[in-house]
């Protein structure tokens, strides 16, 4: 496995004879950070997330959760992060994987840092990393599905199809597929049709691959916790960043920090690289001018009150202010 990169927990996981438990009132908010995204992947309510105040606090709602944990995986129960109950968290299937930092270095063994580093934070701004997030055709683009809520009905979710088929066949097969070698192959054609096999308000153009309805939802969740399809829609959506990054860095060469860089990516990943470049042009390249226009063109599509709306303002809003990244120049 990679290293996350955090001492504490590298040093307890390796079995350090001088790493200690983590215990409640730990200083290290890292490490604390590290355990509550484990313990949210296992589906415990009420973790915080990067972006939350609580965010690496040991109290009494981290010490509880982890005490349940151990209960379930029949550890004695210390409410103490010790070598054994960090090494369930790595070793216990998670029910509710995100791409977070601990996951991706301990159980998917991917390095968190540069562009996938980027694509961490953007999913865990929009959608809280999960890898099986589901948007069931709310903004009429038909299923969207995982990490960086690849459409259907723009195309995006077939390139992830493809991609899990490339990579590891037989799990598409038996997961999406549900064994047939043929349905696999008619999901993959379906949503290579016109807008990813759906008409103009994302339903389905085909009732028999209606992917927002079940089966097919099912096995969408089911594929989310597999982990060799999860590190398949990490490479992809690492990938789709690279490939945005070199655009972005042809008609906004001026942006060049990490906020901007991050913010930039993920302006991409909601309009697409055209909107992107769209929203440069129209406003020019600061961060705070580019939000109100992209929340402008979202308001026009979907109404100044709604969901999409407040969304589309709360990430503009995280990537332009939150501590987690640098203003410094990007590295990849």
């Amino acid at each position: 496995m990679a290293s996350c990169g955090i001492a504490r927990i590298d040093d307890l996981l390796g079995g350090g004879a001088q790493a200690l438990p983590l215990a409640p009132g730990e200083i290290d908010v890292a490490a604390v950070g590290v355990v509550q995204d484990f313990l949210a992947c296992q589906g415990y309510q009420g973790m915080p997330g990067p972006l939350s105040g609580a965010r690496g606090n040991y109290g009494p709602q981290t010490t509880q959760r982890v005490k349940d944990f151990q209960h379930d995986c029949g550890l004695p129960v210390t409410g103490q992060v010790d070598r054994a109950t960090l090494r369930a968290f790595v070793d216990r299937p998670a029910p509710a994987a995100t791409a977070t930092r601990g996951y991706l270095a301990l159980v998917l063994d991917i390095e968190y840092r540069g562009i996938t580093r980027l694509m961490s934070l953007t999913s865990q701004f929009e959608g809280a990393g999960r890898f099986g997030a589901v948007n069931p055709n709310t903004d009429q683009a038909g299923l969207s599905f995982g990490l960086i809520q690849w459409a259907q009905k723009p195309g995006r979710l077939n390139e992830l199809l493809k991609a899990f088929n490339n990579s590891a066949p037989q799990d598409f097969v038996r997961i999406l597929g549900g064994g047939d070698a043929g349905l696999a192959g008619r999901l993959i054609q379906h949503t290579a049709k016109p807008r990813g096999g759906t008409d103009s308000h994302g339903a389905t153009t085909d009732p028999q691959v209606d992917l927002v309805a079940d089966p097919w939802l099912g096995r969408f969740r089911a594929a989310a916790q597999a982990r060799t399809l999860q590190k398949v829609q990490v490479d992809t959506a690492t990938a789709d960043f690279a490939s945005s990054l070199a655009k972005l860095r042809v008609f906004a060469p001026e942006l060049t920090t990490e906020r901007e860089i991050a913010f930039m990516l993920d302006l991409a990943n909601q309009h697409g690289d055209a909107g992107a470049r769209s929203i440069h042009e129209a406003v020019g390249g600061k961060l705070i001018d580019m939000a109100g226009e992209s929340v402008r063109r979202v308001a026009a599509q979907f109404g100044a009150d709604s969901v999409e709306v407040a969304s589309t303002r709360a990430r503009r809003i995280a990537f332009r202010t939150s501590a987690l990244l640098q203003d410094a120049p990007f590295g990849n």
